[in-house]
Order: structure tokens, then C-alpha cells, then sequence
């Protein structure tokens, strides 16, 4: 029986030390004030609560033949870390600024606390750290998801024989007059209002300069479709066939070597980051921090102590696959690389061949449908199988993300305390996620919905299901 298969992992590590992991303190008392003839009279060793783990991680992958690995498959990764760095921070010597706290036969001068600072107990949370048997599983609510990615995993990864849009671009032609139309009104409404706001006596024209500045929604929506699918799509359509022309040689070459053979690539799909401070979780004072929220370690500093909490994240998805596509008119030992070949392969790098993909773009709206359902990419993915033949031998997107909760303590600490000083602490939950296409077309086909034609393209490529 074969140990190769999927499998689940599970790892705690407790605090240093244990649950019984041990915090030291000393207090100690001058003669006289500011004398710095110092005497201790007290130490303390107290219990650090409130851990019940350092880091707590859960993995589920699937194990194979190797070395050499040539296989892989799905992977999820959990980890949590309780409040971080462990123990007591900035670990020093403080004085306070008064004496007079404790009276001793030795004196009755200023404190000194030689000793560090343990962090507040309350951090907000945006996930459950106390209940890992309920967050450290299979589907666990922890767990990014990645069903968006799978979509654009295909469309920015694979190989791009097309390099423009001529053939939509073409049929588009007519809406140019409605375009300059809309833009023409935009600047007229702008002109007025400027014009109306400089006249004189302003005050009898507040009604048209208010009439100016209001846009009515529909002119407002009118303006932001023109922009975004009118203007946008025809200034790049623009710059792809000129780049086209300038460069056509170059890219049917690149084409044609990378024709027939398998190609790795790799793309980023999201790269997020972000670090705004939680809401209602900041101040002045000291928060929480043990021992400057008691008396006398409260006086060891001038000036006025803030506090926040922020919140961190980091997410980056990427994906990479190996891909392979063919096409007679770009293979130079195909009887179709000749004759209209070179028309052929003008026009599939232009994006001006006629198919059923093209045609759908063309439609008025088809925008707004691929807005709210993935027709478009569905019929991008048949065209690109039916008629490049491209497959793909592995395609796989993987998610790293990275979530904290920062809290930061600043003290202005007196001179002989050391100054200016920020205590910080956090806690973080790290996932990785590994997800494998369904089939070689990508996520959303899957084997048993193949079409002949697709089994056999890939039987003549090598290509079977495991």
C-alpha cells in the first residue's frame, strides 16, 4: 500500500518555559533624593498569563514520489502567534521623578524599578486565538478565498497570442460620433459654470451657477460609462495597433518559436497591503501596560503617554503554470505558414480573427453581462482551446496572506530613565493556500466535462488525467 497521499499536521508551541513561565522584578530606594545611593527593597517573580500557546499551526498537503518533486497539489497552511516578542519588553532601569513613595529605615529618597513591561490583555480581535480546535481545521473560516482568482489566474497567466483588440475595435467605429458627443457636453457644462461662476453680481446668478454645478445622475452615469468603456478600451486599442505595426515582425517570431512547445509562466494577480489603526482603540495615558498603569512606576516619565492599536495586512496571490498552444499558420514547417499564412498571422496578432469570442465583445452590453457572470471568460477559454489549441500541463494559484494587530505604547521617560521609548507588541495570523486547476483548461472545466475533441488534443500532447 502507497504512503503517498494527503495528509494533515498539527504543531504547539508553548511559551518558554511552560504555562508557569516567570516574570522577575526589583524595586530599590535612595538614602536621600538624588543621591543615587541605592538599596533594594523589594523582588518579585510573577506568573505571565494569558498564554496559553506561543504558536499554534495546521497543514494539510499531499505527500510524492521524489526526490526530484516533478508533482504537486492542493496545500493549506494556518498559523497563529499569540502576543508578541514573549515576556517582558524594554527590560531596564527607571527612576521616578518624586520621592516619598515608601519610607524605610535606609531612606526615603526616589524608586527605581529594574524590570520590563508586559503587554495589555485586551487586544481586539478579528479572529479566535482561544478556540484553535474550532479555527485549525479543513475549511476553516481563517482560510482566504480564492474562487476570484480563478478567472484571471487563466487570463493574465497564459501565453497571449493576441497583442490587440483590432476586431472589436472595428466594429465599435460607430459609436465614435456618441463619444466626441457626450465628452463635447461634458465641456460645455464645465465652460458654463466656470463662466457663470466669474460674472459679475454673482448673487443673481447662484441659481445657474448652482444649476452648473449639480450633475444630474444620469449625465453623471453617462460621463462615467463614456470614460471607463468608451474612451479607455479605444485610447488602448489605439496603442496596441500601433505598437502592432511598429512591431509585428518581433511578436510573430516570438510566437512562432514559443509555437508547439510547453512555456512557463508566472503572474501576480492581487498585491494588497494595509495598515490603518483600529477604530476606537487608541489614546492618551498608559493602556494596560503592567507596571506603568500602578503606582510608582507611573512616575517615571514627563510629558503624555499615547497608545494605539493598528491593523496589518498583507496579501499576495500569484500563479504559475507551464502552457502549451499550436497553430499551423505560425509553425514555419507547416504548409499553412505560407500563402495567406502571413495574413493569418497578421490578424491573430492584431485580435482581428473572426470567432464566436470577438462577436460576443462586439455585442452592445456584453461589459455589463461579464460584469455579473463569467460568459465571456467561458467562451475565452473554448475559443482559446478550439482554436490555439492551448492547454496547460499544471496551472496553480497560491495566496499568502498575512494579518496583525500592532499595538504600540509610547513614553516620553524621564532622563534617567532613558528617554523616549515605544513598546510594542502584536499578534498575527499567517495562511497559505495552494489550489491546482481543474483540468488542463483551466478552474473551471473540469475532466469529466470534456469534450471528445478536448481528450483528444490532449492524448496527442502526452497530457492524462492522475
Amino acid at each position: 500500500m502507497s504512503d503517498y497521499g494527503s495528509r494533515v499536521r498539527t504543531r504547539l508551541t508553548p511559551p518558554p518555559g511552560g504555562l508557569g513561565a516567570k516574570n522577575s522584578w526589583k524595586w530599590y530606594i535612595e538614602s536621600t533624593p538624588n543621591s543615587r545611593n541605592w538599596k533594594q527593597h523589594q523582588a518579585v517573580s510573577q506568573d505571565i498569563t494569558g498564554y496559553p500557546y506561543l504558536t499554534a499551526e495546521w497543514c494539510q498537503d499531499e505527500t510524492h514520489p521524489g526526490p526530484p518533486f516533478t508533482k504537486g497539489g492542493p496545500f493549506q497552511k494556518i498559523k497563529l502567534s499569540h502576543t508578541m516578542p514573549f515576556g517582558a519588553q524594554a527590560v531596564g532601569k527607571y527612576i521616578t521623578n518624586g520621592a516619598g513613595y515608601v519610607v524605610t529605615p535606609f531612606g526615603n529618597g526616589r524608586q527605581m524599578y529594574e524590570g520590563g513591561f508586559l503587554p495589555p490583555g485586551d487586544f481586539p480581535f478579528y479572529w479566535e486565538q482561544n478556540n484553535l480546535p474550532g479555527v485549525l481545521k479543513e475549511n476553516s473560516i481563517l482560510m482566504p478565498d480564492m474562487g476570484h482568482l480563478d478567472q484571471a489566474a487563466w487570463d493574465k497567466t497564459k501565453p497571449r497570442i493576441e497583442q490587440g483588440g483590432l476586431f472589436v475595435a472595428l466594429a465599435e467605429l460607430k459609436d465614435i460620433p456618441k463619444m466626441f458627443e457626450t465628452t463635447a457636453k461634458g465641456f460645455i457644462k464645465s465652460w458654463e459654470f466656470s463662466h457663470n461662476l466669474f460674472k459679475p453680481n454673482l448673487y443673481g446668478k447662484a441659481k445657474q451657477v448652482k444649476k452648473s454645478l449639480i450633475m444630474s445622475p444620469k449625465r453623471a452615469a453617462d460621463h462615467f460609462l463614456n470614460h471607463n468603456f468608451g474612451w479607455v478600451p479605444f485610447v488602448k486599442d489605439l496603442a496596441d495597433f500601433l505598437s502592432n505595426l511598429r512591431d509585428l515582425q518581433q511578436k510573430i517570431e516570438r510566437v512562432s518559436k514559443e509555437n508547439g512547445q510547453w512555456i512557463r509562466r508566472r503572474s501576480i494577480l492581487e498585491n494588497v497591503e494595509l495598515d490603518e489603526p483600529v477604530p476606537g482603540w487608541s489614546g492618551t495615558g498608559i493602556h494596560n501596560v503592567w507596571p506603568l498603569n500602578t503606582s510608582p512606576a507611573n512616575d517615571t516619565w514627563v510629558g503624555t503617554p499615547t497608545w494605539e492599536y493598528r491593523h496589518k495586512i498583507q496579501k499576495v496571490s500569484t500563479s504559475v503554470g507551464t502552457f502549451r498552444y499550436y497553430i499551423p499558420e505560425f509553425d514555419v514547417n507547416s504548409p499553412e505558414w505560407g500563402g495567406l499564412g502571413l495574413v493569418r498571422r497578421a490578424l491573430a496578432i492584431h485580435g482581428a480573427r473572426i470567432n464566436p469570442y470577438h462577436i460576443y465583445q462586439a455585442v452592445p452590453w456584453s461589459w455589463l453581462v461579464d460584469w455579473l457572470t463569467p460568459v465571456g471568460h467561458d467562451l475565452q477559454v473554448l475559443q482559446d482551446s478550439m482554436s490555439d489549441d492551448l492547454v496547460c500541463r499544471y496551472l496553480y494559484t497560491t495566496t499568502h496572506y498575512a494579518e496583525s494587530i500592532e499595538f504600540k505604547q509610547f513614553v516620553p521617560f524621564n532622563i534617567d530613565s532613558g528617554g523616549y521609548r515605544t513598546l510594542n507588541w502584536s499578534r498575527t495570523l499567517e495562511t497559505k493556500r495552494r489550489k491546482e486547476a481543474s483540468s488542463p483548461y483551466g478552474f473551471g472545466l473540469s475532466w469529466d466535462n470534456l469534450s471528445p475533441k478536448q481528450m483528444a488534443i490532449l492524448a496527442a500532447l502526452g497530457v492524462t488525467r492522475v
